[in-house]
């Protein structure tokens, strides 16, 4: 048995090292580089933050209710939807953990709770120019599921429908200006 374990090893391996010949930006050069962001979408944002807190000594949490703002939009396959979510922050390093609860319209994160039971929904991902990115991976076939303004005023997010491609979601969020990574001021 530890011959074959070996074996698919080896397989593996090479299959690995074969992956790094990939380029490692888009076509028209634009390279997704800055992680922020894990977003992992739960049942109850507040059983979850406590339980986080208590068994594995994470937190302090920032909650928040979106929409926030009269101005804030939301827009579901294109369309424009009136949403509500519950949100906890919290930074680990380098990276923002976001906890996302739906509580009521169409969404994304409804669609994958009820498919999942929750857990790790998506990558975001900071650039530069968020409008260049979505045309070139359109290019691609990738489509936006999801899309609106963000907690922070001027800020504009684009959930991408990778899950099949890739077996989560991945996120681009775009803010005017110099950016430490975190969704709240």
């Amino acid at each position: 048995m530890e011959a074959i374990w070996l074996d698919n090893f080896e397989m593996e391996r090479d299959e690995l090292s074969m992956t790094s010949n990939l380029p490692s930006s888009l076509p028209g050069g634009i390279q997704l580089k800055r992680l922020v962001q894990i977003g992992i979408v739960v049942s109850d944002r507040d059983r979850t933050t406590q339980l986080l807190t208590s068994l594995l000594g994470i937190g302090p949490f920032r909650f928040v209710e979106w929409p926030d703002r009269p101005e804030s939009k939301y827009y579901y396959r294109g369309v424009e939807e009136k949403v509500r979510i519950k949100q906890a922050f919290v930074q680990l390093g380098d990276v923002e953990v976001e906890l996302i609860q739906p509580v009521e319209g169409r969404s994304g994160y409804r669609d994958f709770l009820a498919q999942t039971g929750g857990g790790i929904h998506h990558l975001l991902f900071e650039v530069r120019d968020i409008d260049p990115v979505i045309q070139e991976l359109a290019k691609s076939g990738v489509a936006v599921l999801q899309a609106g303004t963000g907690i922070r005023p001027g800020t504009r997010w684009a959930l991408l429908d990778t899950r099949e491609l890739l077996g989560f979601l991945v996120e681009l969020r775009h803010r005017p200006g110099e950016s430490d990574g975190a969704s709240i001021p």
